[in-house]
């Protein structure tokens, strides 16, 4: 039975794991969803859980405790990974993040997200961050495994935590 569950899931979380965009003509196009820094590991970790902290991502008090052991796990395994923390979204937040043709799927409700970040050495030098989002538009009664419905991500939300520990790395 669980295995028949994740079977019929997997096509979704494969949508889910590429961050997209729309174009005026509603042409769908692909954004990055990573990005390369050249500062020290130790230095882009501290700023990542920073950028969660101040997204309410990540609760503040367990920042400094997960900066440790990320970067242990780094340098031993040669990734990391790390998820957000559920964060709620109102509706009008939610439908920003994904694109307009599923904007529907959305009730009253409003919905969440949760982030898979992952942290790994960039082939030319450099740590590679990832960001994949979970996004779950809440359905009355829960819908599936995931309490609601899982939509694609428009691109939003990877470039604003992105873009955020960008500037708090200053580049």
């Amino acid at each position: 039975m669980f295995h028949q569950v994740i079977r019929r899931l997997s096509p979704v979380f494969a949508v889910l794991a590429l961050a997209c965009s729309y174009e005026g003509d509603g042409q769908m196009s692909v954004s990055q969803n990573f990005a390369i820094f050249t500062q020290e590991s130790a230095q882009v970790i501290d700023a990542l859980t920073d950028v969660l902290v101040a997204q309410d991502a990540l609760a503040a008090d367990l920042a400094d405790q997960l900066d440790p052991g990320l970067l242990e796990t780094l340098r031993s395994r040669g990734e990391a990974h790390l998820n957000s923390e559920s964060v709620s979204l109102g509706t009008e937040e939610l439908a920003a993040l994904v694109p307009e043709d599923v904007r529907r799927f959305i009730g009253d409700e409003g919905g969440r997200y949760v982030l898979e970040l992952t942290m790994e050495p960039a082939p030319d030098g450099g740590l590679r961050v990832t960001v994949t989002p979970t996004i779950i538009a809440t359905v009355r009664g829960g819908e599936g495994p995931l309490g609601g419905r899982p939509l694609p991500s428009n691109g939003t939300l990877e470039q604003r935590i992105l873009d955020a520990l960008r500037n708090r790395l200053g580049g």
